[in-house]
């Protein structure tokens, strides 16, 4: 039989949640006392901070793992997937704000000094008086081609930004229309990260990008153009580069993957495994770069 002490414990943490209080509640065996100058135990918090004789003037650290709801103290290590849903003024955390945490799971609503867990984007930011001065936020990791997020979002791979737009729901950032249903021609704002595999063909002014230009994306194949601030996939090579109108100030290169000895290719190419230069020559049909002449 487990002891009465363990499940007191249990049942102290499982009432720290449903209060949403700011005090941290910890069962005695998981808990720790470090020195602040030592590191915090990965995946662990701090959940107290005190004067203490013993750390040589550092604070004296209550460090353990989380459960959802603990209240922490401002300066902790948040874990990865987890959230900052409240903070506030109080005692026992060295002058710092005490923070509430939880996993994080779709439409939470954070503070927006909680850090956003990779894969997922703010939906919506707001004045808060639950937050210690910082911004209230939403969040979720359900996306949707077409769905609205703020511009201060981290986009996960693969998803660019088609369109964006000043309103109120985003705490004075821009809203943006995003997509991961890409097909040749996608016109994208020129801040979207370039999915893997996808090339730049042409950029122009527009006014639905908040001030930067558009882009439109395709699939790349021997002979395409594209811009010259457009990403070359792995394996393919830049062919030729001129000046001309379409890639708002860049050069126009021509890229292919089919690759034979002795093939003439441009000096900004990035040479692909297996393959050599054997010389370089000087040349008007790289946009100012050198010839090269490459085998394997």
């Amino acid at each position: 039989m487990k002891p009465i002490a363990h499940w007191f414990g249990r049942v102290v943490a499982v009432l720290a949640v449903l209060a949403g209080g700011l005090v941290a509640f910890a069962a005695p065996a998981s808990a720790a006392t470090i020195c602040g100058n030592s590191p915090v135990p990965p995946g662990q918090v701090i959940v107290s901070e005190r004067s203490s004789n013993s750390c040589g003037g550092y604070l004296e650290l209550t460090v353990q793992p989380p459960f959802d709801g603990i209240g922490i103290c401002g300066d902790s290590p948040i874990p990865d997937g987890w959230v900052i849903v409240s903070e506030s003024g109080g005692n026992g955390c060295g002058g710092h704000l005490n923070a509430t945490i939880r996993v994080a799971y779709p439409r939470v609503g954070i503070c927006m000094d909680s850090p956003v867990p990779a894969g997922w984007v703010i939906s919506g930011e707001a004045l808060t008086n639950s937050c210690g001065g910082h911004m209230g936020g939403t969040i979720t990791n359900q996306l949707f081609p077409g769905m609205g997020v703020c511009a201060d979002s981290a986009l996960p791979a693969g998803w660019v930004i088609t369109a964006k737009s000043a309103g109120n729901g985003c705490g004075g950032h821009l809203g943006e229309m995003i997509t991961n249903s890409l097909f040749n021609g996608i016109s994208v704002c020129a801040d979207s990260v370039v999915p893997p595999g996808w090339v730049i063909t042409a950029e122009q002014q527009t006014n639905g990008c908040g001030g930067t230009l558009s882009e439109s994306l395709n699939a790349p194949f021997p002979g395409v153009n594209i811009c010259g601030d457009s990403p070359v996939p792995d394996g393919w090579v830049i062919t030729s580069a001129r000046s001309a109108t379409g890639c708002g100030g860049h050069l126009i290169e021509i890229i292919t993957n089919s690759l034979f000895n002795g093939i003439n290719v441009c000096a900004n190419s990035t040479v692909p495994a297996g393959w050599w230069i054997s010389s370089m020559y000087t040349t008007n049909g790289c946009g100012g770069y050198l010839g090269e002449v490459l085998q394997h």
